[in-house]
């Protein structure tokens, strides 16, 4: 299934597409605080669809609008003056795991904050929500993963 994103605005350009197919969601956009909403409901719908428990769908759903956002917030525009990234979601045999791509080769850095501060919490989430993390720089940019494990099957009596 091919899906092409649009927005509801008449005369809007979005630069944006998808695949989906076999537990795995690949979509690349162009990231603007208005097309955050609809990314998470096609991540959620996914979710739903390969039957991810709620519990894990809500932790991967954050950690994606986190990775999202910190695009929108800490990447440069590109000559066109968008920021571009994908996201490549997959249902593995033992969780759920994502990839967001960016084109800054910057990678993330940690800080401590104020305890009253409104930003930079962001790899502190994704270390307390995700099982498992890593970022790479590449020659095109950078990409920053996570991995949710299934939680284990609970026994009845």
């Amino acid at each position: 299934m091919e899906l092409l994103v649009g927005t509801r605005e008449r005369g809007a350009s979005v630069r944006a597409a998808s695949t989906s197919v076999d537990g795995q969601l690949d979509m690349s956009f162009n990231v603007r605080a208005e097309y955050l909403g609809i990314v998470r409901d096609i991540v959620a719908a996914h979710l739903c669809w390969w039957r991810v428990d709620n519990g894990t769908a809500f932790r991967m759903l954050t950690l994606v609008n986190e990775l999202l956002t910190n695009v929108l917030q800490h990447t440069p525009v590109d000559s066109e003056g968008c920021r571009i990234a994908s996201l490549l979601l997959q249902k593995v045999p033992d969780g759920v795991t994502a990839i967001v791509r960016d084109q800054d080769r910057c990678p993330p850095v940690y800080s401590s904050p104020d305890p009253l501060a409104e930003e930079g919490r962001g790899l502190m989430l994704l270390r307390a929500l995700a099982d498992d993390t890593s970022v790479s720089v590449t020659s095109a940019g950078k990409d920053v993963w996570v991995f949710i494990g299934s939680p284990e099957p609970t026994e009845h009596f």
